[in-house]
């Protein structure tokens, strides 16, 4: 026969065993949330009317023939206040890449949101980046943008 004392051990330890697994529940969870709220404050950052005034006259408005032609247009050396828009811009894309490189969000979820924003901005500008790359001297210019797109690119529907 089971006496209470083995009874009351027995209800301990499952009350323990539930209680851990009620605290890895709720800890996923605040994983999950914590991932969500990290992507849409980049998000927020790029729907900011500034910023995303510049996306839009950088996807949209800016037209150039070659590198060379888009430098001399919006380049560093002769229209700052057009290349810091790129900058800008840009910088949230890395941004976002390192925060998919370090697996703090689901590339599912940037993907849905705003794939078609990153693959329209690499497709048109990796020569462009390209050529930031030789003409400063920086061969690791916007990595986490490069991965990013690359990310984006296998999940997103064809």
């Amino acid at each position: 026969m089971v006496d209470i004392q083995t009874v009351s051990v027995l209800i301990a330890a499952m009350s323990v065993a539930v209680g851990m697994v009620v605290g890895i529940i709720q800890f996923r969870n605040l994983v999950k949330t914590r991932q969500i709220q990290l992507y849409l404050d980049l998000y927020n950052r790029l729907m900011e009317k500034e910023l995303h005034q510049y996306a839009n006259e950088i996807l949209l408005l800016w037209k150039w023939e070659n590198p060379n032609d888009f430098f001399e247009k919006y380049g560093p050396e002769s229209h700052l206040d057009e290349w810091l828009k790129f900058s800008l811009f840009t910088s949230v894309l890395e941004n976002m890449g390192l925060i998919l490189h370090e697996n703090l969000v689901n590339v599912g979820f940037v993907a849905i949101l705003i794939g078609s924003i990153i693959q329209s901005f690499w497709e048109r500008y990796e020569p462009i980046l390209i050529e930031m790359r030789r003409r400063y001297n920086t061969p690791k210019i916007m990595p986490m943008t490069e991965y990013l797109y690359n990310q984006v690119k296998q999940v997103r529907p064809k």
